[in-house]
């Protein structure tokens, strides 16, 4: 039977010698694997460090609701990713931006990007021939 401490991989290093606890990837998966975080952190990325209204968000990530966005943006807001700001103004005007701990997923992103472009098709090969037995 496996224990809590089977999952934790802090004697293990990364490539570049930092501690690798899978708890603390699975947190963070956690909050990102989602099919509406990515998008969320990857618009305000372009954004290149402007807020953008919360209606911008909703143009430039078409396909999510209004009650999925905030439910997005509030849990990231939550884990320190995003920041928010609200303005006292008719009607009301919310801002968002990426936080600098935000900022920092993006070279995580797109490196993870590269390897989904490499990978992608190797990944989806095994599911397909499952599919088809």
């Amino acid at each position: 039977m496996a224990t809590e401490s089977d999952f934790d991989f802090r004697h293990d290093l990364t490539a570049d010698g930092q501690p690798l606890c899978a708890r603390m990837i699975c947190a963070t998966l956690d909050l990102i694997a989602n099919k509406w975080a990515v998008p969320i952190i990857l618009s305000l990325a372009r954004a290149k460090g402007e807020p953008l209204r919360f209606s911008e968000l909703s143009r430039a990530i078409p396909l999510i609701t209004q009650k999925e966005l905030t439910k997005q943006l509030r849990a990231l807001e939550t884990a320190g990713l995003v920041g928010r700001r609200v303005h006292a103004a008719v009607p009301p005007k919310v801002e968002y931006w990426l936080t600098d701990l935000g900022r920092s997923l993006r070279p995580v992103l797109d490196e993870l990007g590269k390897w989904a472009a490499q990978n992608g098709p190797r990944l989806r090969a095994p599911r397909a021939r499952e599919a088809a037995e």
